[in-house]
């Protein structure tokens, strides 16, 4: 089948078994859209023309600019942000935090404590040394809680502004990794017009011919896309063989005639 061929072609060798094999050159970026003409083939036009382009080694205005941004965007590092990770340490110092001002709170409150037991004590003359020890202890040990809850709210407060800053770098990379793949998308488009614009006046002029060779005696209802198909293969560099559909040959003139038009080897079928 044509089509089994033409992927032959484009595949190259090996190929399995049960299909066939093209010893030829590998082809162009043109040759998948004008590797097989039939009397009903369609083609995207512009995009073909930009294939002859590229083919033809073709400078653009943007060719230097689209290699920068994209070497830009190869080069550019987004890192990698557990966003688990970030909602537990923000858990950790909110609670840190809320721990620490708890006992923050108690310790205020025992040293009042203390001290209140001390001016009893003071004003009466005999003092309660058991009471006093006793919120003296209380308020040892709450101090020693909270100075642990200081120490691990200042670790978990770090430890969140790291992941913090981690976050918003991530996110600014993100935002430059979509800027720089919309940039280079748009250079895409400005260089492929740029490419096909280049090689237009080639494809009228061949255009030209070729309706001044066959006129109308191919049919079918690809017909218009097929004269912009025989014209662009006839001014790409192929390298491998196309497959021709027998009345599309014909209506070149036979294989010969068609051989000329193309520059290229055929598979007629």
């Amino acid at each position: 089948a044509p089509g089994a061929i033409r992927r032959a072609i484009r595949g190259g060798c090996p190929t399995r078994p049960d299909r066939p094999t093209v010893h030829a050159p590998l082809p162009t970026c043109v040759h998948s859209h004008v590797g097989h003409l039939e009397p009903d083939v369609s083609i995207d036009r512009r995009t073909a023309l930009a294939a002859v382009g590229v083919a033809r080694g073709i400078d653009t205005p943007h060719d230097a600019e689209l290699d920068r941004v994209q070497r830009s965007l190869r080069d550019l590092s987004v890192p990698t942000i557990d966003d688990a990770e970030l909602r537990a340490a923000r858990r950790r110092a909110a609670e840190a935090g809320s721990e620490t001002d708890r006992l923050r709170e108690r310790v205020a409150t025992l040293r009042g404590r203390v001290a209140a037991r001390r001016d009893d004590g003071d004003s009466d003359g005999d003092g309660d040394d058991d009471a006093v020890a006793e919120a003296e202890a209380s308020l040892s040990e709450a101090t020693r809680q909270l100075s642990e809850a200081s120490t691990e709210r200042v670790a978990a407060t770090q430890r969140l502004d790291t992941l913090e800053v981690r976050a918003r770098r991530a996110r600014d990379a993100r935002e430059d990794r979509f800027r720089l793949e919309d940039r280079v998308e748009n250079l895409r488009r400005a260089r492929r017009a740029a490419l096909a614009d280049a090689v237009e006046p080639d494809v009228q002029d061949a255009r030209a011919r070729l309706e001044s060779m066959i006129g109308d005696r191919v049919a079918g209802p690809g017909g218009n896309d097929l004269h912009d198909a025989l014209a662009v293969a006839a001014i790409a560099p192929l390298r491998a063989p196309i497959v021709a559909d027998p009345d599309v040959v014909a209506a070149l003139g036979g294989p010969d005639a068609a051989f000329e038009w193309f520059g290229t080897p055929l598979v007629i079928g």
